[in-house]
């Protein structure tokens, strides 16, 4: 496995921290990675970058932001891994809106920092859901599913997979006959039951109220108040630093 990464960041004691943090933990964790580093938004601009690249912005950029970056990445229909670098923890909520995973505070914790990037390496590592019918088997990535969703007796998988390379806007849905009950049991801890027909990825939710949640393709699934203390719970977890 290799890892691809992307710093964008403008104070160089902090990228040779980053750079430093990175390469104790790809050691440790026996992990090639590639690390490039950009000042300026800039000199970033019209770079080629895959598809599973790992940028670490910097919100606080003198001319181009992170903010803005991000924000043009997810426009060109890049739905890999952002995490964002500040000296404020209060842009956290900000990042939720370009669907960042998460936020590192200068100076960088070692321990922060693998837990950014612990359940990245999960998935790449092959946890997959299996979606079979009598014609074929899909391994669908957990980190591509935003939701399933129960109708009559099959399960709607939706997904971020686009149905084709020409259309990156559009994403597709499986649906599967099994019942959600017995799906719940085979899924990993990211995956909360939100309604009695509804289990959502919670790395995948953007905006939490007490009646709904709403996910990265901005789709909103409703929140029934059984579940709702669980959700609550597990969606703080992911925001407690």
């Amino acid at each position: 496995m290799k890892l691809n990464i992307t710093i964008i960041e403008d104070e160089f004691i902090y990228v040779k921290q980053l750079q430093q943090l990175l390469k104790s933990w790809s050691i440790e964790n026996h992990i090639l990675i590639s690390v490039r580093h950009f000042p300026y938004g800039e000199d970033f601009y019209n770079k080629e970058y895959d598809e599973d690249e790992i940028f670490f912005l910097d919100i606080e950029l003198k001319t181009m932001n992170g903010m803005s970056i991000a924000r043009q990445l997810r426009k060109d229909g890049f739905h890999g891994t952002i995490i964002f670098l500040t000296s404020f923890s209060e842009y956290v909520f900000d990042g939720y809106h370009v669907q960042a995973l998460d936020y590192l505070l200068k100076p960088i914790d070692y321990q922060k920092l693998d837990t950014c990037l612990r359940p990245i390496i999960n998935n790449l590592n092959g946890a997959y859901h299996t979606y079979q019918t009598k014609t074929e088997i899909v391994k669908i990535p957990y980190n591509k599913i935003l939701c399933f969703s129960a109708f009559r007796h099959y399960v709607d998988i939706m997904t971020q997979i686009p149905v084709s390379s020409n259309d990156k806007n559009t994403f597709k849905c499986y649906r599967q006959k099994i019942t959600l009950k017995s799906l719940e049991q085979q899924l990993p801890r990211e995956f909360i039951r939100c309604h009695r027909s509804i289990i959502v990825n919670i790395n995948k939710i953007i905006t939490l109220t007490s009646k709904e949640v709403t996910l990265l393709d901005n789709t909103n699934y409703p929140v029934s108040e059984k579940y709702l203390k669980n959700v609550r719970s597990a969606f703080a977890e992911i925001l407690d630093y």
